[in-house]
């Protein structure tokens, strides 16, 4: 898939511009008010500064995914069909990242010294923390967005997803106490 000679692998925004562009596909926006949206959601975290927000909305517009509409002598920043299309091309390059990222994991895990997995390990044991309030966090944001044959569908992959994992480990689990 390309959009106007990108490709998945050669995405020509930034996290920030992403974010921009999820707030801006709800409607209209001026810029303060996007600003706004930001220090909120990430309080404690990251403090978005107006010198970071500013240019790069301005350089949304400049790559066709926003346009700037003055109302009142206020601009407003609005999705762009184009904006839109990136998209598509950020689902296909995440879905491909992932692929990418699961399988370079594997190798690398599979060919670290004994020692070097047992550095992993610890550090899988810290993403597990933090994946369990990351996982709340995101399934009950996701799940208050959807429409209810949504729901249950979302709902009923993430169950199978856990139940295969809980059999894994319990093999493996089994496997340990047999040997």
């Amino acid at each position: 898939m390309s959009l106007g000679g990108r490709t998945p692998f050669n995405m020509d925004v930034s996290p920030l511009q992403v974010l921009l562009l999820i707030q801006l596909d709800g409607g209209p926006r001026y810029g303060y008010e996007v600003l706004k949206s930001l220090k909120e959601e990430f309080e404690g975290i990251w403090e978005p500064k107006t010198g970071t927000v500013y240019p790069a909305l301005k350089s949304l517009e400049r790559k066709g995914y926003v346009e700037t509409l003055e109302k009142e002598g206020t601009d407003f920043y609005m999705i762009t069909p184009e904006g839109r299309a990136l998209f598509r091309l950020m689902e296909s390059h995440l879905s491909e990242s992932l692929d990418f990222t699961v399988k370079y994991l594997s190798v690398v895990f599979k060919w670290m010294s004994t020692d070097m997995q047992q550095g992993a390990i610890r550090l899988m044991g810290k993403l597990a923390d933090k994946d369990e309030a990351l996982t709340e966090r995101m399934l009950t944001e996701f799940y208050r967005n959807l429409d209810t044959e949504v729901k249950v569908s979302f709902l009923k992959n993430i169950k199978n997803v856990t139940m295969h994992r809980l059999k894994l480990i319990d093999s493996l689990l089994q496997e340990h106490d047999n040997a």
